[in-house]
């Protein structure tokens, strides 16, 4: 078995035959609430939670894996004589780098490794997929670790939101532009930028901020992927996926996949990019 394991949140949706697939790859799990009603992130879709949330008129709520949760993972690793690399959602959208780098000071901080990833979802897996070919080879953490910091450097996130209700009553963007946004019906384009989010442009229509973001994107030629996500709106990922395959054909396209955590903060009918610049 491998000395290096990789540990990803539950926010990068790793698809269950890649942990399957590998004995040292493992997630811990963020969770979602509701009222009184709680769910680790994968217990629950986006849809039903939005359902949840509608007919009891609660605003849904996450919260970030508690220490013990990352300690029941990691310690009987460094027991074992191990290495673990923490790969996490970006830090400007949950607390769970910061809590993974509390229990490494406890554990071992020099056997444990914390990378904030920057982003979430697809790029998050594509990292851990990095880390895992790179672990097969018998690079060091140390090795893995410089090429996840380069991989962060060169990812690229992109949201456009249906609402900004979510993110408002979240607290991830300022009340100014939500409140801006819902009066004046404008589309805004969102970015994450040092891990945080913010708004790169507003559009009038939903049409008009997609061939924005379609322009934004068009600055960044020599790419290793694109992932494509959306919250339960399948037609209009399609609809964008087909876009871009025609603008990149020779580029990897991949599904980014959301699941519930990031869908309490972005809401229904969310579109989204993360990409990667060749390094």
């Amino acid at each position: 078995m491998s000395q290096i394991h990789i540990v990803v949140d539950s926010i990068g949706q790793v698809p269950d035959e890649m942990l399957a697939r590998h004995l040292n790859l493992h997630v811990v799990a963020l969770k979602v609430r509701v009222g009184d009603q709680e769910w680790r992130e994968n217990e629950i879709s986006t849809k039903e939670l939005f359902r949840v949330s509608q007919e009891t008129k609660q605003h849904p709520k996450t919260s970030q894996p508690a220490p013990g949760d990352f300690i029941e993972i990691c310690k009987p690793l460094i027991e074992a004589g191990k290495e673990v690399i923490i790969i996490s959602v970006s830090g400007g959208l949950s607390g769970t780098a910061e809590g993974a780098r509390s229990v490494a000071n406890m554990i071992d901080r020099k056997k444990i490794h914390v990378v904030d990833s920057g982003t979430a979802s697809v790029g998050m897996v594509q990292m851990a997929k990095a880390a895992l070919e790179m672990a097969s080879t018998s690079c060091s953490a140390k090795e893995i670790v410089v090429r996840l910091e380069a991989m962060v450097k060169a990812t690229h996130t992109f949201l456009i939101p249906d609402t900004l209700e979510y993110l408002y009553k979240g607290g991830r963007i300022g009340g100014a532009s939500a409140l801006f946004g819902s009066i004046l019906q404008i589309r805004p384009l969102l970015y994450l930028v040092d891990g945080r989010v913010d708004v790169m442009d507003k559009v009038r229509t939903k049409q008009r901020v997609v061939n924005r973001m379609l322009d934004e994107l068009q600055k960044y030629q020599n790419l290793e992927y694109i992932g494509i996500g959306h919250i339960d709106v399948p037609d209009e990922g399609e609809a964008l996926r087909v876009r871009i395959q025609e603008l990149y054909p020779e580029t990897l396209i991949l599904p980014a996949n959301i699941g519930s955590v990031l869908g309490a903060h972005l809401g229904p009918g969310l579109l989204g990019l993360v990409f990667q610049e060749k390094i």
